[in-house]
């Protein structure tokens, strides 16, 4: 290895900046340079007519790519621009930020073709750069092949595309060069994009045969001695490469951690995006739908890279979505819940239209993340890359953005539509389009720059680092164009000069800008070292990547890999991985230098075992498939954002036959009946189903209902299937004989028709006996209505509905979807803690057997949530009971604060007799209409008689909304928080809430568990959720795998990764439930919405396990450390749950005292 000094390079940059630049602290991180100063005037101009515009060619405006390259091998870096309409434009670099055009002696200016793509790869191995250039474009015709620009070494270039094999005529977007079968040499895989046809956009059955024009093709270098070059063979049938597409963007990754390429492929349209995993035997399979939960709908360019620095690669991809709420409005169309569906049942996966950030977990999958990060809207974007440009030793992101004209505005749209109607004359109506298209203005935005703020967010900094110009955008790419070690940005723009951007961040803060950059020279037949991973060793962590140069848009960037590392200076150790295995290794490598690490003398190594123990392992205890109903509440209520029909199962686990071993219970879905599974002594499971089918089984507790000392089961029934009032709603109540046998007792209840939920008992009267509180959940078909609620008290096993005498306002209290009996303030007296959809965390404090709700004085008046569920401990160690509360994340495309909520606004506007439901959302400071105008006339279709443009409708705040839509009284409920929550018992009926970890918000929060897992004395916490049943704009809620977050002390929290914990949950999981086995070992089990019932067991070393008496309510743990633990032993909680009534002792824990429901001690044991 040797070092490369750009001393030179720095002090001429420092120069250059010190002639133009103030250092004081006024200047911006980026200054746009002028042509006259680079002479780079290189503008991508689209010239449109009647027979060339974009309504037949709809990627007229699609623009071109940039690539970096060195010329003649000077070390500095040179820019190629490719054309559309234009001539391809090559700029050699003079130095001091200047460029020469010498596009025509280079002679790849390719004036009679439409170029897209450029890939810059060393092709023959003789160390000069050479250009591979796709084309497209209207009319593409068999004399326009893609071109090969071999360097001669003079700066020119001579075509050899035909010599060796790569003058492909399949419409190329861009063509990336990776070593697919690890020989030693460089292999090509060519995306396609042309041949747009109205089938496009239409759910047909996917082409996966490779007999569509629009499949992509890989081609395998063959190598030739005889001819000194390699040709390249067309692979794709043997290869796999099968499957239709129109391609915008392709990225070359490590998907699954097995150390071979694998291919990401964006997708346009309809088609689905792929990811070609590599089965080391010269083959591909698509496994894109199982690693991908969803994806861009219009898939543009992407990008892979590591955001949180785990070392596992992450994935960009970007589309149309704007950040504007006009232009947001203006651009939603249709769409529909059916077809939809129909796309996603004939295998287009679930694609939703806006830019999607895929966060790999490790376990072969990807969490999407993009609305929680904040990168989800950025308009008609093109170019995604990921890059450290402030040098903190994170990956930033740069979006390019924009379009030729603006032909998405819904009222263009209907405009064309009637006038397809209206002019039969074909010619006429061509030329009234025609004379709309020329009046129809660009798509001119600043494009996007977001600064990673290292917690898996993102902060938009287009403005403060000075890059908010107007363009229309297309490729890009980032390079260090002066050598002092930050990276600038070169922009290709249609109608409008190249951007240069040079990058300052050295004069802002060049103590806390520090940097390596690794220059690899690989082996013979991959001169760059394309496909090998860097990873750098610092005292703060680790940064790894995966070293392309095909990124973004059609485009090429430096071939250098670019560390940033903040103050740092130095490295503890360099590290790279050849794409054959070998490895490479430096130590101690100083900062602020270019280091090129040599393919010569790479060593094997012998793998290290990756396997490391985990907390959880996956076991198969119970067989059972919750299977839901295909009823969708969106066809009654088109407006909803969520359904009510697959809300299910729910867990309970106890003793039920009085065998000293825990059962279970499994709710079951509409016209499917739950079941109870009975331990054995061998921690097998014996089914009895719960007959239920005319029911759909919500909240479930095993509780002794008639004092008979074995335990009952109540089943609450809800969903939506069936409308408001019906007997199906009514709740279920099964006694036990003793022997672990249940019979439905018909009268033991009152009339209840409510859909309800959640059920939890405690004995509130203090009489002896258990009652009940059941939650409503909803109104089927009458959604936000306020569903009933009951206080059931127990009466000899016979309960009587006593709500409005025991609690005030309880009955209608909300839309509850969880509660849990827990004594908050210590008074030996059970309160009732509620959440609920749009209802703030509240509790009503047991006044001696009256209920009054204290909520505002506790201090949460303010957390109106979409809350899930609940769940009480005690974190801190000091005797009274925390709350875990689930919300629905921050991970969605809502956003709300105590000062601009989540609204959402219901009365009968056009008074037909059912509740029309209008959401709102703050933007700007101004409520507006959170839905598109297609989606409000579904439910209102008298709108369409008020509001006849769409441009009206986006301007519209949501006061003038309400107005037109009937000027009818209305009510309002508001969300303030969407944060799954920690909430402190702060003592004196005070409680402090704040945001659990970010992890944790990546998806709606419905399971909760506590424990102490890692043995410090501190409870942990095991959360599980998402929501599958959703609106179709914006999607599902499935980032989350479940997650495990390790209390640190101080009430702070932190997630542990797939890789320590073993746990993932890959499907819409709901209840969780934490039981006992005969054998010793402790169990999670995971209710999945139409899925299969998932079991981990983990094991407690020196621990004992105590199993609570039926009378017990709580118990001591006194810890070594003298502190103390409170812990009680609820009857049902979190979501739809019930835990074993065990408790799990470790070596942290000196004694443990039970008490009865008046406070008594009943028993006390010391521990060793």
């Amino acid at each position: 290895m040797r070092f490369i000094n750009t001393i030179g390079f720095i002090l001429l940059s420092v120069l250059l900046g010190c002639s133009s630049n103030k250092t004081d602290g006024s200047i911006k991180r980026f200054e746009l340079l002028s042509s006259e100063i680079t002479g780079v005037h290189f503008q991508n101009t689209i010239n449109s007519n009647d027979s060339i515009n974009i309504m037949n060619y709809e990627y007229l405006y699609n623009g071109g790519g940039v690539g970096v390259l060195d010329v003649n091998n000077d070390g500095l870096k040179d820019l190629i621009f490719t054309g559309s309409q234009q001539n391809n434009a090559l700029y050699l670099n003079q130095g001091n930020l200047q460029f020469k055009d010498i596009s025509q002696q280079a002679g790849i200016e390719m004036p009679n073709a439409w170029s897209t793509g450029v890939s810059v790869i060393d092709i023959n191995a003789d160390g000069l750069d050479d250009l591979y250039i796709g084309v497209g474009g209207m009319g593409n015709k068999s004399n326009h092949p893609n071109k090969l620009f071999i360097n001669q070494g003079d700066n020119t270039f001579k075509e050899m595309a035909e010599e060796y094999g790569l003058a492909d005529m399949g419409e190329t977007i861009q063509s990336v060069f990776f070593d697919y079968d690890k020989d030693g040499d460089l292999d090509v895989y060519l995306l396609t994009g042309g041949g747009f046809e109205r089938s496009a956009i239409i759910a047909r059955p996917i082409n996966t045969e490779g007999q569509s024009r629009n499949t992509d093709r890989l081609y395998r270098n063959e190598g030739n001695d005889a001819l000194g070059h390699p040709v390249f063979k067309n692979v794709s049938a043997e290869a796999g490469i099968q499957i239709e597409g129109f391609g915008l963007g392709v990225a070359i990754l490590d998907a699954n951690q097995d150390s071979w390429p694998d291919v990401y492929v964006s997708n346009d349209y309809l088609s689905r995006d792929l990811l070609y995993i590599n089965n080391q035997d010269g083959t591909f399979t698509d496994n894109g739908s199982d690693y991908l939960k969803h994806t861009s709908h219009f898939s543009m360019g992407n990008d892979v890279g590591d955001i949180n620095n785990d070392g596992l690669v992450d994935i960009v991809t970007v589309d149309m979505l704007p950040e504007d709420n006009e232009r947001r409005k203006l651009m939603s169309g249709a769409g529909g819940y059916d077809l939809f569906y129909i796309a996603v049942d004939r295998g287009y996966n679930y694609q939703y239209m806006r830019n999607m950030l895929q966060v790999n977990h490790g376990d072969n999958g990807f969490s999407e993340v993009g609305q929680m990060a904040g990168i989800d809207k950025t308009d008609w974007s093109w170019a995604p890359l990921l890059a450290d440009f402030d040098n903190d030793g994170f990956q930033d992101l740069y979006i390019t953005n924009g379009f030729g004209k603006d032909i998405t505005d819904m009222d263009f749209v209907k405009f064309r539509q009637d006038a397809v109607q209206k002019y039969s004359d074909r010619s006429k109506f061509n030329s009234i389009l025609a004379d709309s298209l020329k009046v129809r203005p660009a798509i001119s935005l600043p494009n996007y720059m977001y600064r990673n703020n290292q917690n898996l967010s993102f902060t938009n900094e287009v403005s403060d680092w000075g890059l908010d110009y107007n363009s229309v955008s297309s490729g890009a790419v980032y390079v260090d164009l002066d050598g002092d070690g930050d990276l600038e940005i070169v922009v290709s723009n249609i109608d409008d000069e190249a951007f240069i951007f040079n990058n300052r961040t050295n004069e802002l803060d060049s103590l806390n800008a520090n940097y390596i950059r690794v220059k690899l020279k690989g082996p013979a037949g991959n001169a760059k070292g394309l496909g090998a991973e860097i990873d750098l060793k610092q005292s703060t962590g680790r940064q790894k990547r995966w070293h392309q140069v095909v990124r973004g848009f059609q485009s090429s960037v430096e071939e250098i890999g670019h560390f940033g590392l903040g103050n740092l200076q130095s490295v503890e150790e360099l590290k790279v991985t050849w794409p054959d295995g070998k490895v490479s290794r430096l130590s101690n490598v100083s900062a602020n230098q270019i280091v090129e690490v040599n393919y010569v003398g790479a060593k094997e190594e012998a793998k290290k075992p990756t396997e490391t123990k985990t907390i959880f392992t996956k076991a198969e205890l119970i067989e059972f498939t919750h299977i839901e109903s295909d009823f969708s509440d969106f066809k009654t209520q088109p407006l909803l954002l969520h359904g009510f029909s697959q809300q299910g199962p729910s867990l309970a686990v106890a003793d039920v036959n009085n065998d000293g071993l825990d059962d279970v219970f499994v709710g079951g879905a509409y016209g499917q009946s739950g079941a109870v599974f009975i331990q054995n002594e061998q921690s097998q499971f014996l089914k009895t189903e719960i007959k239920s089918e005319y029911f759909e089984d919500l909240g479930a507790i095993f509780f002794d209902a008639d004092n008979d000392n074995d335990l009952d089961l109540y089943v609450t029934s809800g969903g939506s299937e069936r409308y408001h009032g019906h007997n199906a709603y009514q709740d279920r109540l099964y006694f036990n004989d003793g022997q672990g046998n249940f019979e439905l007792n018909e009268t033991a209840l009152p009339n209840m028709t409510s859909s309800t939920s959640t059920v939890t008992a405690a004995d509130f009267d203090m009489d002896g006996d258990l009652d009940l509180f059941v939650g409503g959940r909803v109104k089927p078909g009458d959604y936000p209505n306020i569903p009933t609620s009951y206080l059931l008290v127990n009466e000899g096993g016979r309960f009587t509905d006593e709500t409005d005498s025991r609690a005030v306002g309880l009955r209608n209290i909300g839309m509850v979807t969880s509660a849990v009996w827990s004594d908050l303030n210590g008074d030996e007296l059970p309160d009732l803690l509620l959440a609920g959809e749009s209802m703030p965390l509240s509790i009503y404090l047991n006044e001696t057997g009256q209920l009054k709700n204290i909520t505002a004085n506790a201090g949460l008046a303010q957390t109106h949530g979409m809350w899930n569920s609940l769940k009480t401990a005690d974190f801190d160690n000091d005797g009274d009971l925390d709350i875990l509360a689930g919300n629905i994340g921050l991970n969605t495309p809502y956003k709300a604060s105590v000062d601009q909520p989540f609204e959402l606004h219901f009365s009968d506007f056009d008074h037909n007799g059912t509740v029309d439901p209008i959401f709102s959302s703050f933007e700007n400071g101004k409520a507006v209409p959170f839905t598109s105008l297609d989606q409000l006339t579904k439910q209102l279709p008298v709108l369409k008689k008020k509001i006849f443009h769409y441009r009206d409708y986006a301007k519209a705040t949501t006061e003038q909304l309400l107005q037109i839509a009937g000027g009818v009284e209305y009510s309002t409920l508001k969300c303030e928080t969407l944060a799954t929550s920690f909430i402190e018992n702060l003592g004196n009926g005070q409680f402090k809430i704040s945001e659990l970890p970010i992890e944790i918000q990546v998806a709606p929060t419905y399971g909760l568990l506590v424990g102490d897992l890692n043995s410090d004395g501190l409870l942990d916490i095991i959360a599980v959720g998402s929501n599958y049943d959703t609106e179709v704009m914006y999607g599902r809620y499935d980032a989350s795998i479940g997650t495990v977050l390790i209390n640190k002390g101080g009430n702070q929290f932190e997630a542990l990764p797939f890789a320590k914990s073993g746990f993932a949950i890959k499907g819409d999981a709901k209840a969780l439930s934490r039981l006992e086995l005969a054998n010793g070992e402790s169990a999670l089990l995971i209710a999945q919405t139409n899925g299969q019932l998932i079991s981990y067991t983990y094991a407690n070393s020196h621990t004992q396990k105590i199993r609570a008496n039926s009378s017990e309510v709580k118990a001591k743990l006194k810890l070594k450390n003298g502190q103390q633990r409170l812990v009680e032993f609820t009857w049902g909680g979190a979501y739809l749950s019930q835990d074993s009534r065990t408790i799990v002792l470790n070596q942290t824990i000196s004694e443990v005292e039970f008490y009865d429901a008046h406070g008594r001690p009943t028993r006390q044991l010391e521990l060793e």
